[in-house]
């Protein structure tokens, strides 16, 4: 059922980037994009690489409503700035999931299998064999399902404020057959785009964001608010953002499942944990972190990846 194309890479002036997004919000010197094919239909990827000579990582942001590559700016940032020798400077390549941020938003059947299968094309198609991978938030569930069901490989895997439940199942800790209803409903016409847009408005998103995101990052400014909201309501996000509130990407049923899987890696694992996380989430990447091969500890949220991207390239550097 899913295919992938030949690789299609092309470059992206800051001119030509999806429309309502501010170019600076994302690394515009390297933006590319690669058409991914689900079901018979072409979806197209935003990416952005900085080609360095370097080790390569993958990054991949977390998953949530305001998800967007643009989070590892910060981090790209730090990293080019403590590599001083142009031979010596990583190459970076981080992307867009299907249904966020600026790569294209159609009405699909997201799940966490969708999103596995798409990373696993991805990860072919547009990294090098030796790549390694740091994913934050929901990513990193979505990474661990792919290595045991795609085979995904990474050189080492770096897990940042990992965690493997959406919203709901978090706050009911449990499944529910009203989740799906709900989500139905954001997905229809006429009702859900009016739902969809109360919750993106900037007093939800703040509240999200101080909640559950930030501590005190510039991703809480007026300014902050605002690009996060153009990047909330792009043409047909409602889809992956219901789907992912509602469960419908959690990639496991129970918390054993990834735990298992970081097991099985075959490469070493650090997780970054986010100590400031809601006690949930913590409490999940806690559990984690006592099976990896090295463990971290950022002062954030589960946006700590961007709020202390240069505390996590530092870290890692």
């Amino acid at each position: 059922m899913y295919t992938c194309s030949r690789l299609l890479l092309e470059h992206v002036s800051p001119a030509t980037a999806a429309p309502n997004v501010s170019p600076t919000a994302v690394n515009t010197a390297h933006q590319r994009r690669y058409r991914w094919i689900h079901g018979g239909r072409d979806v197209e990827i935003a990416l952005s690489d900085s080609g360095g000579p370097g080790p390569a990582w993958l990054l991949l942001p977390a998953l949530s409503t305001i998800a967007s590559r643009s989070e590892w700016q910060p981090f790209c940032d730090a990293i080019a700035d403590q590599q001083q020798s142009s031979s010596a400077r990583p190459r970076l390549i981080s992307v867009d999931w299907p249904g966020f941020g600026e790569s294209e938003r159609p009405r699909l059947p997201y799940d966490a299998e969708l999103l596995a299968r798409f990373l696993a094309d991805f990860r072919r198609d547009c990294c090098p064999a030796d790549c390694g991978l740091i994913a934050a938030g929901h990513a990193a569930g979505i990474g661990l399902l792919a290595s045991q069901r795609h085979g995904l490989a990474s050189r080492e895997w770096v897990l940042v404020a990992p965690t493997w439940r959406g919203p709901f199942p978090t706050m009911a800790r449990r499944r529910s057959r009203a989740f799906p209803l709900i989500r139905a409903v954001v997905e229809a016409p006429l009702l859900g785009p009016l739902l969809y847009r109360l919750n993106t408005s900037r007093s939800v998103l703040s509240w999200m964001s101080r909640r559950h995101v930030d501590v005190a990052g510039p991703g809480l400014t007026p300014e902050g608010i605002s690009e996060r909201q153009q990047i909330a309501r792009q043409p047909g996000a409602r889809f992956a953002s219901a789907a992912f509130v509602s469960g419908g990407l959690d990639p496991y049923h129970d918390p054993q499942g990834w735990i298992t899987a970081a097991r099985n890696l075959g490469a070493p694992l650090t997780v970054v944990v986010a100590d400031q996380s809601p006690p949930k989430s913590l409490a999940e990447m806690q559990a984690l972190a006592a099976v990896a091969d090295w463990v971290l500890h950022l002062s954030g949220r589960l946006g700590a990846h961007e709020e202390f991207g240069r505390e996590l390239a530092a870290m890692l550097g």
